[in-house]
């Protein structure tokens, strides 16, 4: 797959990464638009120290391409929003529908459970699900 990288401190580029395989409660995401931010910019100009071809952009749409074997929600070919927060998707907070309330670091539930986070987009009572 192809992936906007930082190949080291101040270049970025394009690059081929292999395809992930879904955990059990992921999903694999076939990006169709992404954006990098603010926090990639500063990656990119050192902020976090070298890194070599680390993947950017956290803030997507795309496909699911894949699920893994206790997904429910979602579906190969459904449309979903990648959103930049990865919030505890398990807190109780969370669960009421107020993610950013949920007491955990930003990007918390992502370092302990790497799963793709996403919603989507003809949810219209907003309900975070976590896959």
């Amino acid at each position: 797959m192809k992936a906007f990288v930082m190949r080291e401190i101040g270049q970025v580029g394009f690059m081929d990464k292999p395809m992930p395989k879904p955990g059990p409660g992921d999903a694999i995401v076939r990006t169709t638009r992404a954006l990098i931010c603010t926090s990639d910019s500063h990656t990119v100009g050192g902020g976090i120290g070298q890194r070599h071809n680390l993947t950017l952009g956290h803030e997507a749409v795309g496909v699911v391409h894949e699920v893994g074997s206790e997904v429910d929600v979602f579906h190969p070919g459904d449309r979903v929003v990648v959103g930049a927060i990865t919030p505890d998707w398990g807190h109780p907070a969370a669960q009421a529908g107020y993610a950013s309330q949920s007491g955990a670091p930003l990007g918390r539930a992502a370092a302990e459970d790497p799963g793709v986070r996403a919603r989507r987009p003809d949810a219209h009572d907003h309900t975070p699900v976590r896959v």
